[in-house]
């Protein structure tokens, strides 16, 4: 999920403790955000971030490793906060969870495998979850004003009602995936209406892209797109981008060819991720006239 998404559920998880375990409460919070400051390997390029991102700071024999250092830096700095390890160690692995229910996957238990993992339960950023948490944070804040205690109940029914909404998302993506057309390789949600999927399928040098009602179980044909991997296999081989974008997406590839005076254009892009139209992963290659690439554009 979107960052912001992560600070509002480890604020809202957290605030029952608030007055009682202030530390333990902070470090919570921090810890449901912590992982993403991987993002900070953006300072190294594109391709460094995409090679780090949901990788070691979202592994939970990692996070285990965080939470016993940080036992051991209070221990010595003589601290008295004794939830505090446990309460960062707890935000880190709720963070990381609930990635491992979206679309390109985190390296969950590295070091010990690389492989990245998902769910497509749900897209980074949903609708429901955003307004749940801006509703309930909204009730917080109204306690607060009002100098009542925070207490544990609305937050305890929110949690059961996002559990809920959870569990939902799971069966009806499990309702959609039975209408999928073969070969498909992936089955990503909308971020808007939870009970449409958006899936994609490879036939052949084709890829078909479709959207699933779930409900209704109907598969409604969005375009095919010819690939054209095989006419530049050893090319593309040779391209970072192309590698990195290739172990985050089974639905990378090369759709388009322009040729032009003195060389040609390529285009490679996700045919997975459609949501908000996004660019993100998109490659964009000049070619000269030996076939040498000139140019290229990284859309990340």
């Amino acid at each position: 999920m979107d960052i912001v998404t992560h600070a509002m559920l480890g604020a809202i998880a957290a605030s029952p403790f608030a007055a009682s375990q202030p530390e333990a409460a902070a470090a919570f919070v921090f810890g449901s955000v912590a992982p993403d400051l991987d993002a900070c390997s953006r300072l190294f390029g594109r391709k460094a971030f995409l090679a780090a991102h949901q990788t070691w700071s979202h592994a939970l024999p990692v996070i285990a490793v965080v939470g016993g250092l940080a036992w051991v830096a209070r221990e010595v700095c003589g601290v008295y906060a004794p939830w505090a390890p446990l309460a960062l160690a707890l935000g880190m692995a709720l963070h990381a969870l609930l990635d491992w229910t979206n679309t390109y996957g985190i390296t969950l238990l590295a070091p010990f495998s690389r492989r990245r993992l998902c769910r497509e339960w749900v897209f980074f950023v949903d609708a429901f979850v955003i307004a749940s948490c801006l509703g309930m944070l909204g009730v917080l804040a109204w306690r607060l004003a009002e100098g009542r205690p925070l207490g544990w109940g609305f937050q305890l029914g929110w949690g059961c009602g996002l559990v809920g909404y959870g569990v939902g998302r799971v069966a009806l993506r499990r309702r959609a995936r039975r209408v999928c057309p073969p070969g498909t390789l992936s089955l990503v949600p909308s971020a808007l209406v939870p009970w449409v999927y958006l899936g994609c399928a490879r036939q052949g040098d084709e890829v078909l892209v479709f959207r699933v009602d779930a409900l209704t179980q109907t598969v409604f044909e969005v375009e095919r797109v010819r690939v054209l991997d095989a006419d530049h296999r050893a090319l593309l081989a040779s391209l970072p981008e192309w590698r990195v974008m290739r172990s985050l997406s089974p639905a990378y590839h090369l759709v388009s060819r322009d040729e032009h005076e003195g060389g040609a254009r390529l285009v490679c892009r996700d045919l997975r991720t459609r949501n908000f139209a996004t660019r993100f992963g998109q490659l964009e290659l000049q070619l000269d006239s030996t076939g040498a690439v000139a140019g290229r554009v990284f859309h990340v």
